[in-house]
């Protein structure tokens, strides 16, 4: 595409400035300030205008169409411009007739946006009509393409309107050697040469020349057939280069251009002071949520982390309730308690250290969720002062100014006291410890029963004299006391050891169980303190909804300004030493004119 940069340029800069103008209308912008910068970017869409001339036949349409690769100009071998036709651009293809000399064409073709073509009929065929509205189209002109025939590039007439438009309307001349395909790369070469001398000659100075097969460059583009040597061939790439870069170098475009830009950024300033005041307010918000959210979790935190010798007591008091209950196991021991049914006491010792262990609980607990909410009481203060001083917003509930944590305290101890109460239940004490002196106390009854009914029979034999029985009955009394012993010494060790067990197995899952509950009951109270900034959350919300479009609105502007600023920076540079050269230039010639002093 011809003048691609420029074009992307200033569609870039289109999209920013109609943004602006829809977010300046929202911000309330001066509405006369909007319109200039509309009018500035309007300005820039006016096309380019290139005109064409040259003799009858000389390959003008020909080369037109070969530019823009689209077959909107006619062409042919016999001079069928007639007439001067400017093309425009139109959503349905039509032709206005302006007069019997001068035809509006309107195609759909996209490029027609961004150039409106002049296609004058032959320099040696013109009328005084067509010769005054050429005349009226040249001095409007961003480049006339002059085209000369291979075949006969020496008409005077065109070298007459040549030095009329040079001398006249200084206009960006182009020489175009067309239809060179029809003479050897020698000819073209003597050609140009001979066309270069002659136009410094004339007018003292060299003109951008080109030769080209229009009609190859055209098939190129169009045909899909062999294009890379077509277009090799067509030698058409420098013109179109050189058109390209006209387009790109427009002083008068570029410095609507940079206007433009400029423009741009002073609304989009005005724009940001009148948010600036908005913008202030996300950050503040953001700043005092993210705050409030990081503050509430340190201190959790640390709550957390300080009350570690709590559950230190808490083991102490369980493993204390065991030592209290052995001295009722170690009853069980004795002779007569270990024939009595052992399920009494033994629900005894299990009740002895659940109320122990319980009682501790109670009192520690009570008194580490009172320092819980004293933690964040002291964060809900310090957090009234911060936003008191920096965001001038007084936290106030109730009449004493500080929430009420009754209900988040008491869940607190009561979360822990289930929680221990519920581990308590699997110590399993009248089951598995129960189970065991019931077990020894019928071992002990068997062997106490066999030793006595054995003694009393062997003793009756042994009244009567039957022997060897009654020895063997009397040894086999003899032999259940020494088991009786035996069972009861053993089993008071096992028994112990169970007894230990089953603590110790308690002991952990306890810790866990208690530990979890404690955690759980910070975090939900730090949790209820947080949410109590719920409605400021919500207004901060609001805020963010209402303005956050409107502030990324303008740091996407911002960027897309600064993206151009650095293309357009070094244009202006370029144009700004351009002007101070020229201004020299003149000066210089003014004193070179200026008759010398007497």
């Amino acid at each position: 595409m011809l003048g691609q940069n420029y074009f992307n340029t200033r569609s870039k800069l289109g999209s920013a400035v109609y943004a602006l103008c829809k977010l300046g209308e929202q911000c309330g912008v001066n509405p006369a300030r909007l319109s200039v910068l509309q009018n500035l970017m309007a300005s820039l869409k006016d096309p380019f205008l290139f005109v064409v001339v040259g003799e009858v036949n000389a390959g003008k349409s020909t080369m037109l169409n070969a530019l823009f690769g689209s077959d909107f100009c006619s062409s042919g071998v016999l001079p069928t411009t007639d007439r001067i036709n400017v093309f425009k651009h139109g959503k349905e293809a039509h032709e206005f007739e302006v007069s019997d000399t001068l035809m509006e064409i309107y195609r759909p073709d996209e490029f027609l946006k961004d150039f409106n073509i002049v296609d004058t009929p032959g320099t040696n065929s013109i009328e005084s009509g067509h010769q005054r509205i050429t005349e009226q189209f040249l001095p409007m002109a961003d480049l006339v393409l002059f085209v000369f025939s291979v075949t006969n590039p020496w008409g005077a007439s065109a070298w007459d309107l040549l030095d009329r438009i040079h001398h006249q309307w200084k206009k960006k001349i182009v020489f175009v050697l067309q239809q060179c395909d029809l003479r050897t790369d020698e000819e073209v070469t003597a050609i140009l040469d001979h066309l270069r001398k002659t136009a410094a000659h004339r007018f003292g100075q060299y003109f951008p020349t080109f030769a080209i097969s229009a009609r190859q460059a055209f098939l190129a583009k169009t045909s899909g057939l062999q294009n890379e040597d077509f277009w090799r061939q067509s030698r058409f790439a420098t013109i179109e280069q050189f058109i390209s870069d006209v387009v790109e170098s427009s002083e008068v475009r570029l410095t609507k251009l940079i206007n433009a830009w400029r423009g741009a950024c002073y609304v989009l300033g005005e724009i940001k002071d009148k948010l600036a005041t908005a913008s202030e307010i996300i950050r503040a918000d953001n700043e005092l949520l993210s705050g409030l959210e990081h503050a509430a979790q340190y201190q959790e935190k640390r709550t957390q982390g300080k009350f570690e010798p709590l559950f230190e007591a808490f083991d102490k008091s369980y493993m204390a309730a065991g030592l209290q209950a052995e001295p009722l196991l170690e009853s069980r021991f004795r002779l007569l308690s270990s024939l009595m049914p052992p399920a009494r006491t033994v629900a005894e010792m299990e009740g002895l250290i659940v109320a122990t262990t319980m009682k501790a609980v109670r009192r520690n607990i009570a008194d580490a969720a009172a320092a819980v909410e004293d933690d964040v009481n002291m964060l809900w203060e310090r957090i009234a002062e911060e936003m008191q001083e920096h965001f001038n917003l007084q936290l106030s509930v109730g009449e004493t100014g500080l929430p009420d944590w009754s209900a988040a305290r008491q869940k607190i101890a009561s979360d822990v006291e289930n929680r221990t109460q519920e581990g308590l239940k699997h110590l399993r004490l009248v089951e598995d410890i129960g189970g065991a002196l019931a077990r020894r106390t019928r071992w002990l009854w068997g062997c106490l029963a066999t030793a006595a009914i054995s003694g009393l029979i062997g003793g009756v034999l042994a009244y009567f004299q039957v022997a060897p029985a009654q020895f063997v009955l009397l040894g086999i009394s003899v032999l259940a006391i020494l088991l009786l012993a035996i069972i009861g010494t053993r089993s008071i060790t096992r028994i112990r050891r169970q007894f230990t067990d089953r603590l110790e197995a308690r002991r952990e899952n306890l810790q866990l169980a208690q530990r979890e509950a404690f955690r759980e009951g910070v975090s939900d109270f730090y949790r209820q303190f947080v949410q109590m900034f719920e409605p400021l959350r919500a207004v901060c919300q609001e805020h963010r909804e209402k303005y956050e479009p409107q502030l990324n609105s303008i740091a996407s502007l911002e960027k897309t300004l600064t993206e151009l600023e650095l293309i357009l920076r070094p244009v202006e540079h370029a144009l700004n030493e351009r002007m101070r050269q020229h201004s020299a230039a003149a000066g210089a010639a003014n004193v070179a004119a200026a008759p010398p002093k007497a």
